[in-house]
């Protein structure tokens, strides 16, 4: 029994110890890391080095001949192999040259460039026990070379230097996402320090034009407004300047509307008695007309399709073309819940207003009517005259307890001849300024589509991407 305990301590004991072990390789890596520059391109004539982990384009032969780099050691890779690199800035003429270069003068010494400096590969055995390619050589001058800073020899041993970066948090790998709103959390392991002594740098491609210092914080947040797809890189960098030479990286898609946050959902009404007289608000605050026909709303119960409406809301309505909603830019539309009172989708114009007399319409509709001058109605009596100057704009007239008008026939013919819809629209529908910048939409719901507590509205386009959203 006790010879049963013992082997079996032991065995967790080597256990223990292998797993200490594969820590180890797997924090220090078997054979330290040091740069390689390569010459990396796709199936385009571009050319990049890539330095740390980070391509560079050569914008020209020029400075392609100014390095000295050679066409021969060009590597092709897949499109997709090339673009996983995050891009730096164009290579330039006046730049130095890249992290692991391999220089030689015009002797026979061979240098590794390694944070600025050049280091001494003293022997072959050195050079090829790095894993070092002989053809990967360039011959400068060597005068050119002396301006280099010289740093300590290389060695067959060297030790890790290099901090490793990994990302805790944020989306999956190739995740599509319907929400703009992006957080990242990460960190790294520092072989020169504490971890603590790291700062981070973040690229979004896609979104960010270079890398982004973010010191010591952890966490990165963006508010996306682009659908497409991102790939976000970060890296490690210790106090003794070693970057992490892999960024760590995630690719993901934003699966949002070309006009995500263009079209925005607002003023949430939805705690009316009746729930047909709920209702909210899309206002356009891009810088473009956009279509919203056969957009859908959902919220947590039903969704619902914009169907057409009448632009020019001619008398009687049955005669009206139905279009697409259109918003301008600063247009809006009321979406109601019920049923619309006059049976359509529209427009409204100065005259609208004429079609809420009993406040049928939730919310009320503007009622800015255009007035009469003086002169089309000075041919009436005086008591018709002061009947219509005390009449409010788009009131239709009710004199049906007011017997001097009810017997002065010509009055109640001009009273109900002008002030109606039908005779506004006639009158000014071809002024420039006729039409207004709110669609009003009506859903037609039989269920309360607005919960009165709490809520989560989703707007999307015609082909099911979310243009926003609005919780409550």
């Amino acid at each position: 029994m006790q010879q049963t305990k013992a082997i079996f301590i032991l065995i967790i004991l080597v256990l223990f110890l292998i797993l200490i072990a594969s820590n180890q390789a797997k924090v220090w890596g078997g054979d330290a890391y040091l740069p390689k520059a390569d010459l990396i391109k796709g199936s385009t004539p571009q050319v990049y080095i890539l330095e740390n982990g980070v391509r560079h384009w050569i914008p020209d032969p020029e400075t392609f001949d100014h390095f000295r780099f050679k066409w021969q050691n060009i590597k092709t890779y897949s499109n997709s192999v090339v673009a996983g690199y995050p891009l730096g800035e164009d290579w330039d003429k006046y730049d130095d040259y890249p992290e692991g270069s391999l220089l030689r003068g015009s002797g026979s010494a061979v240098y590794l460039i390694e944070l600025g400096k050049r280091r001494w590969i003293p022997n072959p055995a050195t050079f090829e026990g790095n894993n070092f390619g002989w053809r990967y050589i360039i011959d400068i001058d060597q005068d050119d070379l002396e301006n280099i800073d010289q740093g300590d020899n290389l060695t067959l041993s060297e030790s890790n230097r290099y901090p490793e970066t990994a990302i805790l948090g944020g989306p999956n790998q190739n995740e599509i996402l319907d929400n703009g709103r992006v957080e990242f959390r990460y960190t790294g392991t520092n072989p020169l320090g504490e971890n603590s002594e790291l700062d981070f740098e973040t690229y979004l491609a896609g979104h960010d034009t270079d890398w982004i210092n973010q010191g010591a914080d952890y966490t990165e947040e963006y508010g996306l407004e682009e659908g497409g797809q991102y790939t976000f890189f970060v890296r490690s960098k210790n106090e003794q300047g070693y970057y992490d030479p892999s960024p760590a990286s995630v690719s993901f898609q934003l699966g949002v509307s070309a006009y995500y946050q263009k079209v925005e959902i607002s003023n949430v009404n939805a705690k009316e008695s009746n729930f047909t007289d709920d209702y909210l608000e899309l206002r356009n605050d891009g810088d473009e007309t956009i279509n919203i026909t056969g957009w859908t709303l959902s919220s947590d119960t039903e969704t619902k399709t914009f169907s057409k409406a009448i632009k020019r809301l001619k008398y009687p309505f049955s005669s009206g073309t139905e279009v697409n909603i259109e918003l301008a830019d600063g247009d809006q539309a009321v979406v109601s819940m019920g049923v619309s009172p006059d049976g359509i989708n529209f427009l409204t114009n100065k005259c609208t207003g004429y079609l809420d007399q009993s406040d049928q319409y939730d919310p009320s509709l503007d009622e800015h009517c255009p007035d009469l001058i003086n002169s089309e109605y000075d041919h009436l009596s005086n008591a018709c005259q002061s009947f219509i100057n005390n009449l409010s704009s788009c009131e239709i007239p009710d004199y049906s307890d007011d017997l001097v008008i009810i017997i002065d026939s010509e009055c109640t013919g001009f009273l109900n001849e002008t002030f109606n819809y039908g005779q506004c629209y006639s009158d000014y529908y071809q002024d420039i300024d006729f039409l207004e910048d709110e669609w009003r939409i009506f859903l037609n719901m039989s269920i309360d589509f607005l919960d009165d507590d709490n809520d989560t509205i989703i707007l999307k386009d015609k082909s099911g991407l979310v243009v926003d959203r609005y919780s409550y």
